[in-house]
Formats: structure tokens, C-alpha cells, sequence
């Protein structure tokens, strides 16, 4: 197989995404820093200057996902910021990454080692930025407090389970989820009482 060739960077990336590619299509402990190679078409030297154990990998897939995941959902609402309009487009960026990228939605939450939690060594970025831009959001409309935690949980819910639809094999091509991915959540979402925003 002949070598490709690749740019410092390029290659990382490269060598992230194809193990993502390979642990979803084949599990995970089949994935080795010697068949990623392989699959690249790069030597094994080049993949040990980037990543010295398997392990290391692992780390730099999440790491990758994480990343893109919590750049796009704080690019959804730069022109919103923490309104209820805000929270409808961190939904469409949340279902629209996955649904472009199912293979992340996969490695996160079935194979990865992350946990959602909130103390501060078990927080996730992604989650917490919805988190804390939903209690940021209940501040600016003063959204009963007993109400809170319970209409945090039903956002996510809903949205984690949409997302979940949309990456199912077999389903409709993303360009459809473009498409109705706005509507579908606009007519479905558990909009806040109007009683309660001040």
C-alpha cells in the first residue's frame, strides 16, 4: 500500500477519524495503533509520534469530538444569546452535528468513557454549557425554580432522543434532517409560559 501523504497536523486528524470509523464499524477492541496505521497508509512510526498507546488515542478521539461538539452548540446562539429562541437553535445545532457526524454520536455515548455529571472533575463541556445556558436563560425570564430541573431534563431528552432517530441506519439521508430538523423541533418544543417571563 502506498504511503499518503499528509500535513503534521492533517495526519492526527486523519488518524482520529479513521479510529472513530473503524470502532464503530468493527467494535471497539478491535481497534489497534497497528491496523490504524495500516488504514491510513502511513508507517507505524508516523502513528507513534502522534499518539504512544492505544489509550492515548481513546483520549484524542474524545477530546476531538468534544471539542467540535461544544464549538458548534456555542456558535448556535452568538446572535441569540440565553433566550427560549436560543435554546430552539441549540437544539437543531445539537441533532444537526450528529446527524452529519453519526459516527460521534456513537463513539461519545456508547463507547467513550465520559460522564455526565456536574461536579467539576465529571463535567462535560458540551453538557455543561446547555446546562448553564439554560439557568442562565430561567434567570432572564424568571422561570419558577421548581420548574427548572425538570424542564432541563425534558429539553435534553427530547433532543438527545431525536438525535437518536436521525442517526439510525437506514433512515432518511441528512439533507432531509436539514431540512425539517427547524420544524420538527418548532412544533414540538415545550415552550415557556408566557405567565412567567417578566
Amino acid at each position: 500500500m502506498s504511503k499518503k501523504s499528509y500535513h503534521h497536523g492533517n495526519l492526527r486528524t486523519a488518524l482520529i477519524e479513521k479510529g472513530i470509523e473503524i470502532i464503530n464499524r468493527q467494535g471497539l477492541d478491535t481497534l489497534t495503533l497497528r491496523n490504524l496505521a495500516t488504514a491510513c497508509g502511513v508507517s507505524h512510526a508516523a502513528l507513534y509520534s502522534h499518539f504512544a498507546s492505544k489509550d492515548a488515542l481513546y483520549s484524542a478521539i474524545e477530546n476531538h469530538i468534544t471539542e467540535k461538539f461544544a464549538t458548534i452548540l456555542k456558535e448556535s446562539v452568538k446572535e441569540t444569546g440565553e433566550t427560549p429562541e436560543g435554546l430552539f437553535c441549540i437544539g437543531c445545532a445539537y441533532v444537526l452535528f450528529f446527524a452529519r457526524n453519526p459516527e460521534y454520536f456513537r463513539f461519545i455515548f456508547f463507547r467513550s468513557t465520559i460522564v455526565f455529571g456536574d461536579d467539576d472533575e465529571d463535567k462535560y463541556e458540551p453538557y455543561d454549557f446547555y446546562r448553564n445556558f439554560m439557568i442562565q436563560m430561567f434567570n432572564k425570564i424568571n422561570y419558577p425554580h421548581e420548574l427548572r430541573l425538570k424542564t432541563f431534563n425534558a429539553h435534553w431528552a427530547m433532543i438527545h432522543g431525536l438525535t437518536s432517530i436521525a442517526i439510525m441506519d437506514g433512515l432518511e439521508e441528512v439533507h432531509i434532517w436539514e431540512e425539517r430538523v427547524s420544524d420538527m423541533l418548532r412544533e414540538n418544543y415545550m415552550l415557556f409560559p408566557t405567565k412567567h417571563i417578566t
